[in-house]
């Protein structure tokens, strides 16, 4: 029945799945020292530039903006590709569309003038875009890859080049086994008598026959690299897709394969490709980073009450013997010492803290350091670049904003310590403030 062939072909997908998995693991968490981004990497990969594309108007995430600037784990999306190719030092041109200036911007920040930009104009498509970049294409290989791949690893891009050097490939690209059709954005992979193509979700009511009798979990995860004497001889015989009106530029497999060319591809786990076209898929993605991110700090000695409920951000430093409770946000630019315990709904944003630091529940610490052996909260509020030196104690309902507090005072309740700076060894007692602001300067309030 039509059902048992539905599920036989499931059970087709997870049994080649099966079969990939151990290499798709080495891909993804092993080999990190074969594929690291060394000096000979580098130099390896000076034949290759690369393409990005960042001009989509990203209509199914209904917020009105590129989804290519919403951050994961506190780092904008368009940045993970950006920064991985940066690593490899490979020259970058930036495909741009809606909302170019935001891109720009956000990339000018962080790579300077290293970097080229070009504006599709009105969207054709993804061979169009690819087609407007072609004043730029100079090396002797071509990476191609979409802005919103955040999870693509450096060893990954890696393994391809080196398939595609090995097999001497005119293309290569990634591909990925998904078994569950609701995630059906994606172009499927078809291999047969014919060759190799892929066949885009607008066209699978086409291509129904082929995609019956095919393992329909393989996709295309839209990570190319190809000979760039290839892709200046296909890139004008892309065809116009009927049913939508562009070019796609999945269609130069299906061209390559009817003259006989040779296409690698390499499998690698599906996670790591994920697109990302909706805030659900954004959630999906950050919710993997955020996994990677915990596990790593789990290996170097970090412990989580409660992983699953925990906030990190990418750029986030902790030492080993550090515990960190339910709930608890650790934002970018922050650094915890070793052994520290962070109690349960802390929020810890842009501050320093040193070893054997204490901060107990519900309290917030913002662009501030706090020195070793220090207790802090419950409910405390702790902001405005604020120093508090060793062995402090601040207790339950205090907020100390701009301030400095030496070592071995207390502020135990329900106080407000404003601009001040206070000695050490100092005992500053409940419902104590220091009002210090005239109407027209704030003037600072010392205690010794």
């Amino acid at each position: 029945s039509t059902n048992n062939k539905k599920l036989k072909r499931k059970l087709d997908a997870n049994i080649l799945e099966c079969k990939i998995s151990n290499e798709a693991h080495k891909l993804n968490y092993g080999l990190h020292s074969k594929f690291s981004t060394n000096k000979k990497d580098r130099l390896m990969l000076s034949n290759v530039e690369a393409i990005v594309l960042a001009a989509g108007k990203s209509t199914r995430f209904k917020t009105g903006k590129t989804k290519l600037i919403e951050k994961i784990c506190g780092q904008e999306m368009i940045l993970y590709p950006a920064t991985l190719l940066n690593s490899f030092k490979i020259p970058t041109t930036f495909v741009v569309g809606y909302q170019k200036e935001s891109i720009i911007e956000l990339l000018t920040k962080n790579f300077g003038d290293n970097f080229n930009v070009v504006d599709q104009g009105t969207p054709q498509g993804t061979g169009h875009a690819i087609l407007c970049t072609q004043s730029q294409w100079s090396q002797e290989h071509v990476l191609i890859l979409n802005g919103d791949t955040p999870l693509i690893k450096p060893n990954q891009l890696r393994a391809l080049y080196d398939k595609h050097i090995k097999t001497n490939a005119v293309m290569s690209f990634i591909t990925a086994y998904n078994i569950d059709p609701s995630l059906n954005n994606y172009g499927k992979v078809v291999e047969d008598e014919d060759g190799i193509r892929i066949v885009e979700p607008s066209d699978f009511a086409q291509f129904s026959d082929k995609l019956d009798n095919q393992d329909v979990s393989c996709v295309n995860a839209g990570i190319y690299i190809l000979k760039r004497s290839f892709l200046t001889d296909y890139i004008n015989k892309l065809p116009h897709n009927k049913n939508t009106g562009e070019y796609y530029f999945t269609e130069i497999v299906n061209l390559a394969s009817k003259d006989g060319l040779t296409v690698s591809t390499i499998n690698i786990p599906f996670d790591t490709v994920r697109g990302i076209n909706t805030l659900r898929e954004l959630w999906n993605a950050e919710q993997i980073k955020k996994s990677e991110i915990i596990g790593d700090w789990m290996e170097k000695g970090v412990r989580f009450g409660s992983a699953q409920n925990v906030l990190i951000d990418l750029n986030v430093n902790i030492g080993p013997g550090t515990y960190v409770g339910t709930g608890v946000q650790l934002f970018q630019g922050t650094s915890i010492g070793a052994n520290c315990h962070l109690e349960a709904f802390s929020s810890i944003s842009g501050s320093t803290l040193e070893d054997f630091v204490h901060i107990y529940s519900h309290s917030n610490i913002k662009n501030s350091v706090i020195k070793h052996h220090s207790y802090i909260g419950p409910f405390a509020h702790v902001r405005g670049n604020t120093k508090v030196d060793e062995h402090v104690n601040i207790g339950n309902f205090v907020e100390i904003n701009r301030s400095q507090v030496g070592a071995y005072s207390r502020i135990r309740h329900m106080c407000y310590i404003g601009d001040a700076k206070i000695g050490k060894h100092v005992s500053i007692g409940a419902g104590s403030i220091t009002c210090n602001f005239d109407g027209i300067e704030k003037h600072t309030t010392e205690i010794k």
